[in-house]
């Protein structure tokens, strides 16, 4: 199996598979590759934050990824990790039915509707996972190198360019995420990056607090004396550039949904360590996940596995998607096809 894409994607679906298979990751940014806006990964918040409004399907994948990341933080602390505890609130929502991970986190209760902030219609409190992207992305590589996994650095500019690297590749993992959009032989026009501009602070909150529907806004320490404050997407903005006119508006959204005090009222009286900006590797209509067999020259026959779209929940969604994407190449390789 060949897996086009290194990010947490790309990296997840091989853990998944290399228990297998013989995994090939093919990719134009590696591991390690901190300072590379051509992939989103290491520009991450990070952590598992539910959606509502989605489909069952979907919330099965966000229940795959939970369980293991749940997991995974209390076996393996040194992966980057970290069980938190974690406030939503939502501003056009009122209907707690909506919520649909309420029986199912550790520790979630609703919030009484006189402790909620001004505006805000409903809101929960529960434990979760906080990810940091550095450290979780070189576990993952180091686990996978461990097992036998190559690693090539290739910029792909036609997925027929596969065969250069593994002439009798039997299926082919699409993890490009933006790369899909221009990638020959997918060229998926649904494919829409989107900017985000984050800034990593030092700070005593223990608390993720995110505000989803008319304000954008999250809080994500790291429990480490940091965090991540944002709230920006700028769909179709493909500039990697730093907007410093951002950093205000963005402090003005962390301070809405945190407690007086929790940051400054100014930014330069912010102890800013880091400014990330990132590009989401979203889609419209959403992700991706599915089987092809190619069918146009020079790929007839190639089969392949689609694995993208994710926009800014790659690591929400990262083995819930591995899971799906093993199940699609097993049918590949194990499929009840009769052959004649």
């Amino acid at each position: 199996v060949v897996i086009i894409g290194s990010g947490i994607t790309g990296l997840s679906v091989a853990l998944a598979l290399s228990r297998v298979y013989d995994v090939t990751v093919v990719a134009r940014d590696l591991v390690g590759d901190n300072e590379s806006h051509g992939w989103a990964s290491p520009w991450a918040g990070a952590g598992w934050r539910p959606h509502i409004g989605t489909s069952m399907a979907d919330i099965e994948i966000q229940k795959v990824s939970f369980r293991y990341m749940w997991k995974l933080a209390e076996t393996n602390p040194e992966c980057g990790l970290k069980r938190v505890k974690s406030i939503d609130y939502f501003d056009q929502v009122t209907d707690e039915n909506q919520v649909w991970y309420r029986d199912f986190i550790p520790d979630c209760r609703r919030i009484p509707s006189n402790k909620l902030p001004e505006g805000v219609t409903l809101g929960f409190e529960y434990h979760t996972v906080v990810v940091n992207p550095l450290i979780y992305l070189q576990w993952l590589k180091d686990r996978l190198l461990a097992s036998g996994v190559t690693f090539v650095r290739k910029e792909l500019r036609h997925i027929s360019e596969v065969w250069d690297t593994v002439p009798q590749v039997d299926v082919v993992v699409n993890a490009s995420g933006v790369g899909a959009k221009y990638l020959g032989g997918v060229e998926d026009k649904q494919v829409e990056e989107s900017r985000g501009q984050t800034m990593l602070v030092r700070t005593k909150e223990t608390t993720v607090i995110c505000q989803s529907g008319h304000l954008y806004a999250y809080s994500i320490p790291r429990l480490d004396g940091t965090a991540i404050i944002g709230g920006i997407s700028q769909p179709g903005n493909t500039s990697t550039e730093l907007d410093p006119t951002l950093r205000a508006e963005i402090l003005r959204r962390a301070r809405q949904i945190t407690a007086p005090g929790t940051y400054p009222e100014k930014v330069e009286d912010l102890d800013i360590v880091q400014e990330l900006v990132g590009l989401r590797p979203g889609r419209i209509g959403g992700v991706r996940i599915e089987k092809e067999v190619l069918q146009t020259s020079p790929v007839v026959g190639m089969k392949v596995v689609h694995a993208y779209g994710v926009g800014g929940t790659g690591y929400k969604y990262s083995a819930g998607v591995a899971k799906r994407v093993a199940d699609l190449v097993n049918d590949f390789i194990y499929g009840d096809e009769l052959v004649l």
